[in-house]
């Protein structure tokens, strides 16, 4: 829904320099199971109502953040790699224009969309992807927009550390030793992740499902056995203390999946934090 406003933020023509700008990307065209995280732009903006902007962990408050909310990219009924071309261009706009780019999608393709916008502006892009699953396919099934294959497309354009993965191929884990800088099942920012992203300008990419299902449920494709809320936040906040991080993307939250509501709000909590630790 575009317009709604994510807590403090503004309409992006009432801020002359935002500090972040939060756009939508209301696409599920990329899963491979169960549908419903086009849903996430509008739910996570509602779900955002129920919550404070001030955070107790951080002692900071989003009405002190110049924060933009752009509304939704239009994406229609357009092909994958129109979509992509949709976000790709939204995200360089707002990035060349200083402001660092939080994304709500969407399922995780969209990252194909959000770092080939942002390596437009800054090329020397690393990444680190938080995620249950590799998605380091190069198709699947045919597709190569599908959402398992995006943490494979960063690989091969930067260094990329891969954190809380619990899922994927025998040949995804074979690729990823080769590619990946990093591959853990844990989500800590440690040495060697510091390591690899070096001074580089950073994109960070929350694929949601990497919380417990027990904390998150509302997910395309879940994974026992995931993180906690409180590492994930401490991973979030770690990485975001840095000018570095250019643009963040949270993806994979499916609100019809969970009727409780819950996933919106945990989502929307973790968008908060992560906004307040960058600013």
């Amino acid at each position: 829904m575009s317009g709604v406003l994510f807590l403090a933020a503004q309409p992006l023509a009432t801020i002359e320099q935002p500090t972040v700008i939060i756009q939508g990307a209301p696409y599920d065209g990329g899963v491979s199971w169960r549908a419903g995280a086009a849903e996430a732009p509008r739910a996570l903006r509602e779900a955002s109502d129920s919550i404070e902007s001030w955070s107790p962990t951080l002692r900071r408050d989003l009405e002190d953040v110049a924060l933009a909310d752009t509304g939704d990219v239009t994406i229609g009924p357009l092909r994958s790699q129109a979509v992509m071309d949709r976000i790709a261009e939204a995200t360089e706009r707002h990035a060349r224009a200083g402001a660092v780019v939080v994304t709500i999608g969407g399922d995780h393709s969209i990252s194909m969309g959000t770092t080939r916008g942002l390596r437009a502006v800054h090329g020397d892009l690393a990444h680190v992807v938080f995620d249950a699953h590799l998605d380091m396919r190069d198709d699947y099934e045919g597709d190569p927009f599908s959402h398992a294959c995006g943490t494979r497309r960063m690989a091969t354009a930067g260094p990329t550390c891969a954190l809380g993965i619990r899922s994927g191929s025998r040949e995804e884990f074979t690729d990823a030793d080769k590619m990946l800088a990093v591959l853990s099942g844990d989500v800590t920012i440690t040495d060697q992740v510091r390591a690899a992203i070096g001074d580089r300008p950073l994109f960070i990419s929350v694929d949601c499902d990497v919380l417990d299902p027990s904390i998150l449920p509302g997910t395309g494709t879940p994974e026992p056995a995931g993180t906690s809320y409180h590492d994930l936040r401490a991973a979030l906040i770690d990485l975001c203390d840095t000018e570095r991080v250019v643009g963040v993307d949270f993806c994979e939250v499916a609100p019809p999946i969970d009727a409780s509501g819950l996933s919106a709000v945990v989502a929307a909590e973790l968008i908060r934090e992560t906004i307040l630790a960058l600013t």
